[in-house]
């Protein structure tokens, strides 16, 4: 997987909205179906973000399944940190 431009803006875009629909609460779960409806990305690319976001600590993949591979994420605390940056 190439990451460059696009993919990082997606990803910051993605961190923004999940801190959104968290209410900027770490731990409260987000159904990735949900973000997804906001964000409008291809189901590869979410699940592609989630996964390079979690490995670096940014979300935490709840629970598996669902169309997205991924049924919920949530934020933690260096994933909301990183969101408010942007």
């Amino acid at each position: 997987m190439l990451i460059g431009g696009e993919f990082n803006r997606k990803g910051k875009r993605l961190l923004k909205e999940l801190a959104s629909q968290s209410d900027k609460q770490i731990e409260v779960q987000v159904t990735v179906k949900g973000l997804n409806e906001a964000l409008e990305f291809d189901r590869n690319e979410v699940k592609n973000l989630l996964e390079y976001l979690e490995n670096k600590g940014c979300v935490k993949i709840e629970t598996i399944g669902g169309p997205f591979l991924y049924g919920h994420v949530s934020i933690t605390k260096k994933g909301l940190a990183k969101s408010e940056k942007y």
